[in-house]
């Protein structure tokens, strides 16, 4: 009788058994992320929750409001903008997703495009709140999604709805 020489799995036997994450579910879950840590509770003092996922590099952020429109080429210059607008304006602010999350991706690029709430409460307790259309492009770098360009349209004049 031949004997049978068992051949040994290229992956290992518990790893076999865990469902393999698609692109999309991957980077549906960094926007989550990146969603989440986008408030007062996350961001009181910096950003820098938000470092770890964002790209290594030139960066390419872009937020359009209207008749203003704020450019960013790296997470420093990012926050630089950010922090100040948002310390000396909210006592408090959260963002939230508003619609269904579009995700197409390869094995390394990923873009995605949604729609988000912004809410905040001035010093003085006025409430304001934002509807926001967000075009983002994730990447693979260094084994991990990373945000590397995203285009936000406020919504100030309604033609959003």
């Amino acid at each position: 009788m031949p004997r049978v020489y068992s051949i040994p799995s290229a992956q290992p036997r518990m790893l076999a058994m865990v469902p393999h994450r698609t692109p999309e579910a991957v980077v549906r879950g960094r926007i989550d992320a990146w969603v989440d840590a986008w408030s007062s509770d996350a961001c009181a003092t910096d950003m820098e929750v938000l470092r770890p996922l964002m790209g290594k590099g030139p960066l390419n952020m872009m937020s359009d409001f209207g008749s203003d429109i704020a450019l960013s080429d790296s997470f420093d210059t990012y926050q630089a903008i950010w922090m100040p607008v948002l310390r000396e304006t909210f006592r408090s602010w959260q963002v939230a997703i508003a619609s269904d999350v579009d995700i197409r991706a390869s094995q390394s690029l990923a873009s995605a495009a949604y729609f988000t709430l912004f809410e905040g409460e001035t010093h003085e307790g006025t409430a304001m709140i934002q509807r926001q259309a967000v075009t983002a492009v994730w990447e693979i770098q260094d084994g991990e999604w990373r945000l590397v360009q995203e285009h936000t349209s406020v919504d100030s004049e309604g033609r959003m709805a």
